[in-house]
């Protein structure tokens, strides 16, 4: 098998004319086998040569992948996975990211959570669990957890409470502070603190309550007598988790 042209692409890939087929070949494997300098190539020596091309082709998409976001190593194997590359090439290509620094798990968590604190409203108990689903290392996470201090925790678990009270005006002390609490769970918030930020919050219901009432009233007023529609509405307002008022 000869090799009638090739043609320069880009990134480091050629394109290599042979008798009878042509393959887009990386840089590092021709000049690794000296292949332009043959004048013939078996079929043995071109698989080798497509081999390696595949493993080069793995790394480079790698970096690719890894320089739009910094990447764990699980998140890149299924990556890797997706584009059929054999476990073999996965194996060898995350080991020299490795050797490399592109792939290194303390950076990872470091700038995850750094990103979670500034940019979400993430508790630190969810944090910790994305992280261990991503195959992080426990002791690296909980070293680097402590960055979410108490202080801090109290202090975003406050500003998301004051920010749902803000979008919840017609919501009860009582079901206004289940759903904030619920939220805050669901974040991954400790539950001791949110319970003392919630105990520090007082919500006046007393408005909200006289104007639920009077919706209730001209709903239901020409529906039932007096007596059976104080009784209705306090029974609705109960429903909203308002106390009742004589």
């Amino acid at each position: 098998m000869k090799i009638k042209k090739y043609k320069y692409l880009s990134n480091g890939r050629y394109k290599v004319y042979f008798d009878d087929k042509e393959y887009i070949i990386y840089e590092d494997v021709i000049l690794k086998y000296n292949i332009l300098s043959k004048e013939n190539i078996s079929e043995n020596e071109l698989n080798i040569y497509l081999e390696n091309n595949n493993y080069y082709d793995c790394y480079y998409n790698a970096i690719k992948y890894i320089k739009t976001k910094l990447r764990c190593e699980k998140e890149l194997r299924m990556q890797m996975k997706k584009s059929l590359y054999s476990k073999d090439i996965i194996d060898k290509v995350i080991k020299k990211l490795r050797d490399e620094g592109y792939l290194n798990d303390e950076i990872y968590v470091k700038c995850y959570i750094n990103d979670q604190i500034n940019l979400k409203t993430t508790g630190p108990l969810k944090i910790k669990k994305d992280l261990l689903s991503l195959g992080i290392d426990e002791n690296i996470i909980n070293e680097n957890i402590t960055i979410f201090t108490n202080d801090l925790e109290t202090e975003k678990i406050t500003k998301i409470i004051n920010k749902e009270i803000n979008l919840n005006k017609n919501k009860s002390n009582y079901f206004l502070k289940q759903k904030i609490y619920n939220n805050l769970i669901q974040k991954g918030y400790h539950n001791s603190i949110i319970k003392d930020c919630l105990d520090n919050i007082s919500i006046d219901d007393e408005k909200i309550y006289q104007s639920e009432y009077k919706k209730l009233y001209d709903k239901y007023k020409n529906k039932y007598d007096e007596n059976r529609l104080d009784f209705v509405i306090k029974s609705k307002l109960y429903q909203k988790g308002f106390k009742i008022k004589d």
